[in-house]
């Protein structure tokens, strides 16, 4: 039985490495032969000078040392080799009688506290309980490096954010962001606040301080992100976000779906773009209106919208037929295309009728564009057709104004440019 209980120890013990601290010789002898019998690698230091130095050394899972030595204590040492190492395994022998003093002075550095003389079968039950502990942590560093390797295998960012810290994320995660281990001061969720693109089709946080607490509360905790990092690379992220369960952590998946949007967008393109004039169509405007709407309310910019209409263009149709009319219409959003900037939003409203959205413009603003492009209609010679010019009606949003009534506005002034001669840039005035 013994044997056996032996070739167990053996077996159990066998990969760890021991120091064992103590000055007194005959109580260093006694006990170092209680632990050559368990333990395959054990160092011998008869005090803290040299076991700091064997330590350095031989790098031992397990220290078991005596407190009171005439050179450096055993106190001393570990609080060195703590500042190495927090995770090594430690047991003390003291002889000391202030019993609760030396406890309350150690306790916060050492694992297990034995009283001299010392109770073979209470070390014994502390090497045990210290080997078990040991293993428990090599097992988890094990299960986090393989955890770390899939993470690391994975295409996806992933990341993990608490108490507004970022306290984990993947080798992906690091290549698109450059944040690394080693900028420890610098993990604030805050950081990813910048990457965040204003872009009517995506997902933008209302107070970017709080991006992740508003994709929470979104449908199916996720959302469609445009973001751009240092690099000026531009991505689209399926971001999804759950809470791990029993802790204020969340953690984060960005799926990167920037060739499926391209391709949507251009499946988009061709349903919503208005194929005869090569403009947005009525039901693409609609939806980007409302957008420009919620837009200008947070930001606290202005926009104005201006309708044209072709003058007399049932004319154009019934003297020169569908096609030239056609080409009319082709024609006149060309010009205004190319006269507008990349920021304006340019579409076909309907028949001969065409709107124009311009972001951070107010009303005399949009007047001075609407009055060039009327110029330039004006001037422009149409192929086998008489001179053609353009009506325009002009409006501005302001914060709380409907949709339909800012429409009805752009109408009002378009009837006012017609009534008085057409060929005229009209702005809204509620008092005409």
């Amino acid at each position: 039985m013994a044997t056996n209980l032996h070739q167990y120890l053996n077996y159990q013990y066998q990969d760890v490495k021991v120091l064992y601290v103590e000055e007194e010789k005959f109580s260093r002898e006694k006990l170092l032969r209680v632990l050559n019998r368990r333990f395959v690698n054990v160092n011998v230091a008869i005090d803290g000078v040299e076991g700091f130095q064997l330590y350095q050394r031989y790098q031992p899972d397990l220290i078991i040392c005596d407190i009171k030595m005439n050179e450096t204590s055993g106190l001393e040492m570990i609080k060195e080799i703590r500042a190495l190492n927090d995770q090594v395994q430690v047991i003390v022998t003291t002889a000391y009688d202030d019993h609760d003093f030396i406890i309350q002075s150690i306790a916060s550095i050492v694992n297990h506290i034995i009283l001299k003389p010392i109770d073979l079968e209470q070390l014994l039950q502390a090497i045990q309980k210290s080997v078990y502990q040991m293993k428990l942590e090599k097992e988890l560093a094990k299960q986090k490096k393989l955890t770390r390797a899939i993470l690391d295998f994975q295409d996806n960012l992933i990341f993990v954010i608490e108490n507004d810290e970022l306290i984990e994320f993947n080798q992906a995660f690091s290549n698109f962001t450059g944040i690394s281990k080693i900028q420890t001061h610098l993990h604030k969720s805050k950081l990813l606040t910048s990457y965040f693109v204003e872009d009517a089709n995506y997902f933008y946080p209302k107070d970017k301080n709080r991006w992740f607490e508003e994709i929470l509360v979104t449908e199916k905790n996720s959302a469609k992100v445009h973001w751009k990092n240092t690099n000026s690379r531009d991505v689209i992220f399926y971001i999804k976000t759950e809470v791990i369960p029993d802790t204020n952590q969340y953690l984060f998946v960005c799926k990167d779906i920037t060739a499926l949007e391209e391709e949507s967008g251009k499946n988009r393109q061709l349903v919503l773009m208005d194929s005869l004039t090569n403009s947005i169509n009525r039901l693409e405007i609609d939806d980007l209106l409302e957008m420009e709407m919620r837009r200008t309310e947070r930001l606290g910019q202005p926009f104005s919208i201006i309708l044209i209409d072709i003058d007399f263009f049932k004319h154009v149709n019934e003297r020169y037929g569908q096609q030239a009319g056609d080409k009319v219409l082709r024609t006149i959003s060309t010009i205004v295309q190319q006269r507008i900037r990349e920021s304006d939003i340019f579409a076909r409203w309907g028949g001969e009728e065409f709107i124009l959205i311009t972001p951070g413009t107010d009303q005399n603003g949009a007047h001075e564009l609407a009055e060039s492009i009327r110029s330039i209609i004006e001037d422009f010679h149409f192929k086998n057709i008489d001179n053609l010019t353009c009506s325009f009606g002009i409006t501005q949003f302001s914060k709380g104004k409907a949709k339909n009534k800012l429409i009805l506005e752009a109408e009002h002034a378009l009837a006012q440019s017609k009534n008085k001669g057409r060929n005229r840039v009209t702005i809204y005035n509620q008092e005409s």
